[in-house]
């Protein structure tokens, strides 16, 4: 096994631990939506977000990966299904899930900021911008 293999496997065996201070500006979210990752590699990310009241995201998905939110302060609104139509209310101290292609859009549906710490296990592109579900704007 060539040198920097060996490397990056050692280094992908030993626990890591990413202290608030060493978080990145996050990379695979939606358009307008900002963040901080902790980890990103070829099968997770793990990042945090943060909503202000009454604000949404833009329609997306996320590919192959599913993905898991703690919503740690406010109220986290999953829209989706037909025309939008649907939703998945996630409140502070729940964990949800979101399936791997599903087109939705995040809204802060609470009073107070949205807080909440993202995990996503698949592959590929971690967030792909669409139109709405009735084929209207992105945002």
């Amino acid at each position: 096994m060539p040198l920097s293999r060996r490397t990056d496997v050692a280094e992908r065996s030993r626990p890591t631990a990413v202290r608030p201070n060493h978080r990145r500006p996050a990379t695979g979210l939606p358009a307008g939506v900002v963040g901080q990752q902790a980890f990103n590699d070829d099968q997770a990310w793990v990042g945090f977000l943060r909503l202000e009241p009454e604000s949404t995201s833009p329609w997306h998905h996320h590919g192959e990966y599913d993905s898991y939110a703690y919503v740690f302060a406010g109220v986290l609104r999953w829209e989706h299904g037909e025309g939008g139509r649907d939703s998945t209310i996630v409140r502070a101290g729940d964990v949800g899930r979101m399936p791997a292609w599903l087109v939705h859009r995040d809204v802060s549906a609470g009073s107070e900021d949205l807080e909440m710490i993202l995990f996503r296990a698949g592959r590929g592109v971690l967030t792909v911008d669409v139109p709405g579900p009735d084929g209207g704007e992105t945002a």
